[in-house]
């Protein structure tokens, strides 16, 4: 069921300009390749590997983890962030970049030894798209690969709840944040206003489903993964309502 999930039209609205505009900073960045890294690590992906960043946005992944010697491929639905990915790569060999839906991966079966899906990108069209996702990526991994996922859960995001928040963004930029959470349905809906330097406001709207450790875990073994474990974090800290939640699980 898509439990009053957003449109793919609407998610074609945020990932665009104003998703970069929200999430391109040099301080996102910085930590996003400290966890591209040790996601790959946590996979045991060998050095010049086969590695799957799924989906990619503007590379923030991507181009570390090919800095560092893998042989990476990003996916995503969004021409606009991918060709800021392109632009951050430099014209390098590695990364390279497909335009594509990630339920319907665009690869043969078995071309990689890894693929990491990081940073909240599940929940956007429910249960059942999910597990069309999570089972496309199976079917691209080699026996043996490992998949790692880094989301918020559930549990964190009640524990921490906030109806509204707000940040600044640099270069003079204010990102506010407003939120409701339906408990039963286990969708959160938020609505960010980007307000620039001189006072311009644009806002995006979506609603997201946001699992529990045990739904994702159900959604993993339905699209075909096994050995499929929850921790706290990269190190395999342990999972609590606390942290974030890291999965592996294997082809």
């Amino acid at each position: 069921m898509s439990r009053g999930t957003s449109t793919t039209d609407v998610w074609d609205a945020f990932f665009s300009d104003f998703y970069l505009r929200a999430y391109a900073s040099e301080e996102r960045d910085a930590e996003a390749e400290v966890q591209a890294l040790a996601a790959a690590r946590v996979s045991g992906c060998a050095e010049g590997g086969d590695l799957l960043d799924v989906p990619c946005g503007f590379g923030r992944h991507a181009v570390p983890l090919a800095g560092a010697g893998y042989r990476v491929t990003g996916v995503d639905r969004s021409g606009a962030l991918l060709e800021e990915a392109r632009r951050r790569a430099g014209g390098e060999r590695w990364p390279k970049f497909v335009q594509a839906d990630y339920r319907e991966l665009p690869f043969s079966d078995e071309s990689f030894d890894t693929a990491l899906n990081l940073f909240t990108s599940l929940g956007y069209l429910g249960d059942e798209e999910d597990v069309k996702v999570l089972a496309q990526i199976r079917r691209v991994l080699r026996p043996g690969g490992k998949l790692v996922l880094e989301t918020l859960h559930r549990d964190r995001l009640v524990k921490g709840w906030s109806d509204n928040d707000w940040r600044l963004m640099g270069e003079g930029r204010l990102l506010l944040e407003q939120r409701t959470f339906d408990a039963v349905e286990g969708v959160s809906q938020t609505t960010q206003t980007l307000i620039d330097g001189g006072g311009d406001r644009e806002s995006r709207t979506w609603t997201v489903r946001v699992y529990s450790a045990t739904e994702l875990l159900r959604l993993v073994e339905r699209a075909g993964f096994s050995e499929a474990k929850c921790w706290g974090g990269f190190a395999f800290e342990p999972f609590t309502p606390d942290t974030r939640l890291v999965l592996v699980a294997s082809r």
